[in-house]
């Protein structure tokens, strides 16, 4: 079974699935199961820690001859990891969060699509006027960093009618075939999804921060800053992150304030907590599409489920 769309015959991959670039958890065997099992798999570069991305480099590259991609930060993007990472020759690469200018001609001399993620039309007008191929519209409902401004449905809608003669990709929120085939209908030309692929086999997380997103559901998420104040990540303002609720969060959402000017007193606190794995203050992104993920699969799997169950839907519509 298959669904082809722009985004397949464009890439030749053989289903219009996305693996969101989850730094730490989309990383070389993940992506590479994806990608072996018909969608495109995409690490995430995160940061860019060069050893950590090295090893996981030579993972997707040993493991598929499969098109795949790497997704960047821009706004943390150097020409050190830029470099490295285009070393390993990628199919794809993605940029989100942040201004493409600086890398746009650095990419298409490597004759490659050029995939941008944003969160509002004028960000869709702006990445196209400025070379990108494909554009993901991502909602507020999406897990991990982005704006909360808008819902997916409603901004893919808008920017595939703006933006005509772009194939748009779809993300936040979809975790299942039903909704995979709502943004399907729409006209979107794939979807990028992460939070299900988060519970895979294949995914870096560990196995008490996969369990949580089965236990728990879309109303036990928020849009915080807490995590990038007590790492000091400076991301851009506007910018945040949906996570599953813990007590850290619930402690400091809204005392944004009194945290930062206390980050010294709780970090060490804090990043012994993350390699304990302790659930109090673990930071363990999500978006609003883990009430329908109700088990761990392989990824394999995963995208024969969201596919079979796609058409399914697509058919009774």
């Amino acid at each position: 079974m298959t669904i082809k769309t722009k985004l397949t015959s464009a890439l030749g991959i053989q289903h219009p699935i996305v693996l969101a670039p989850m730094g730490n958890v989309a990383g070389g065997r993940l992506a590479a199961s994806v990608s072996n099992a018909g969608g495109l798999g995409m690490i995430g570069v995160g940061y860019g820690d060069i050893s950590w991305l090295k090893a996981e480099l030579e993972i997707i590259k040993s493991s598929t001859n499969k098109p795949w991609g790497v997704g960047f930060i821009t706004w943390s993007l150097t020409d050190e990891v830029f470099d490295f990472v285009m070393g390993y020759s990628p199919k794809v690469v993605m940029m989100s969060f942040g201004d493409i200018s600086p890398w746009v001609d650095k990419i298409k001399t490597h004759n490659i699509p050029l995939i941008c993620q944003v969160q509002s039309l004028a960000e869709a007008l702006e990445v196209k006027k400025k070379g990108a191929d494909f554009i993901i519209t991502q909602g507020s409902e999406a897990g991990g960093h982005g704006k909360s401004g808008r819902s997916t449905l409603s901004l893919t809608e808008e920017v595939i009618h703006h933006v005509p003669n772009t194939p748009i990709i779809a993300a936040g929120g979809i975790a299942d075939g039903r909704s995979l085939a709502g943004v399907l209908s729409l006209g979107a030309q794939g979807a990028s999804i992460g939070s299900r692929f988060y519970a895979s086999n294949e995914s870096l997380a560990h196995p008490k921060m996969k369990q949580q997103l089965l236990t728990h559901k879309a109303k036990d998420t928020i849009r915080t800053t807490v995590f990038d104040i007590i790492r000091e990540i400076a991301w851009p303002e506007g910018y945040n992150g949906r996570a599953i609720v813990n007590p850290f969060i619930s402690r400091w959402h809204g005392s944004e304030v009194e945290l930062a000017q206390q980050v010294e007193h709780y970090q060490k606190t804090f990043f012994q907590a993350q390699h304990e794995v302790s659930l109090d203050s673990l930071i363990i992104w999500a978006g609003e599409g883990i009430d329908n993920i109700n088990s761990i699969e392989s990824a394999e799997t995963i995208i024969e489920n969201l596919i079979s169950s796609t058409i399914y839907h697509y058919s009774i519509d």
